[in-house]
């Protein structure tokens, strides 16, 4: 492999043949130890606080095997170290270390500033890994290098869950607007489905023009942020950013989320439509706050895109980390079996509103989703 064991600051493998180290020499292979050492500990703290932590939107599986799968290639590349050089734990000196027995960075505030230390410590162990084995083995540099990368990655997509998640948390009933399939007035139906357990509203218009589509925004925002409801745009960011709209949703053919982003801010929400499990696992990367799962059954509003089945629900839990909607002909006949498929938030339009009894139709579906929850809760998990 070509690793390299001299002595530090000689530059002469041979001279570290010949000469012995002096007693308290600290050398690269300590430097090397102590950094893979607090890389792969706080890889595993974070992985452990996001595969076991409390019922909320924090404890998800998939964010933690991503992390999971890191600390291993980070273990992995130790061992490709030690292959040549030995272990590296043979050069270990704990009680020769300058800063044993100093304070450590105190308590932590919460959970979450928790997972953020020891995700910066990961970052900054994977940064002197990289500086190390540039010096002790270069071959394997650009391992080091993609590692931290990772970490930058995970990083930002863990920060998004920890900060924008919360936002999500108890809204269930997703209402999807369209004038044309609404059966009374648009502003007082959802009021009304707002009243019944809606908590987010999303404005899907596809014939109107511009003009119109930012009025009715404009008048759909002040209804939503009256009762405490989030409001989301299909596909059109400059209406959201005009109407002050919580965020946007966004179709596996238009821009990017995390593009999207860059027009929005990072409070925004910002919502994916997946139609199988390979978009929905690349959902978080790609920027997501939420999944929309679907179509499980034939729609009005998809008539152009093939049923997936209940089927997906599942998988979509086991691949994303976000919260997911099922979507997709979800009304007061198909809810027991969306349910019984795995799903705990729902995106609804003609079942709502298409009904005479707009109030009623949200309230009966969103009592179903509270049984669900109390059920999850006592099973001991949440979705």
């Amino acid at each position: 492999m070509g690793c390299l064991v001299w002595e530090v600051g000689t530059g002469d493998p041979e001279a570290m043949e010949s000469a012995s180290q002096p007693p308290g020499h600290r050398s690269i292979e300590q430097v090397l130890d102590a950094a893979f050492n607090r890389l792969t500990e706080a890889l595993r703290v974070t992985e452990d606080q996001l595969r076991f932590g409390d019922l909320s939107q924090i404890a998800t599986p998939p964010l933690a095997r991503r992390w999971q799968q890191l600390r291993r290639v980070a273990g992995a590349l130790r061992q490709q170290l030690e292959v040549d050089s030995g272990p590296l734990s043979l050069h270990r000196n704990v009680e020769g270390d300058l800063l044993r027995g100093l304070p450590g960075s105190g308590p932590h505030g919460d959970r979450n500033q928790l997972i953020r230390t020891n995700i910066c410590r990961a970052r900054e162990a994977a940064r002197s890994v990289e500086e190390a084995i540039r010096y002790f083995c270069p071959p394997l540099c650009g391992e080091a290098e993609a590692i931290r990368y990772q970490i930058y990655q995970l990083e930002s997509l863990t920060e998004g869950i920890l900060h924008r998640g919360p936002k999500l948390d108890g809204r269930h009933l997703y209402l999807l607007m369209t004038e044309e399939l609404c059966l009374g007035d648009i502003l007082e139906t959802t009021a009304a489905a707002i009243e019944g357990g809606a908590s987010m509203v999303q404005l899907r218009e596809k014939s109107l023009g511009s003009a119109q589509f930012l009025q009715r925004a404009q008048q759909l925002r002040e209804i939503t942020a009256e009762r405490g409801a989030l409001l989301i745009i299909n596909d059109r960011i400059e209406i959201a950013r005009l109407c002050r709209a919580d965020g946007v949703h966004l179709g596996q053919q238009d821009i990017a989320p995390h593009q999207a982003r860059e027009i929005l801010g990072p409070d925004a929400i910002i919502g994916l439509s997946t139609h199988n499990p390979q978009q929905a696992s690349a959902a978080a990367l790609a920027g997501a706050d939420y999944i929309g799962v679907g179509p499980i059954f034939e729609t009005q509003t998809k008539r152009h895109r093939l049923a997936v089945g209940t089927g997906y629900i599942g998988e979509a839990h086991q691949q994303c980390e976000l919260p997911g909607y099922a979507i997709g002909h979800v009304d007061e006949e198909t809810i027991d079996e969306v349910i019984t498929a795995g799903a705990t938030r729902i995106a609804v339009c003609s079942g709502i509103i298409a009904r005479p009894d707009p109030r009623g139709a949200a309230q009966f579906l969103q009592q179903k989703l509270v049984e669900c929850a109390s059920r999850e809760v006592s099973d001991g998990h949440l979705r």
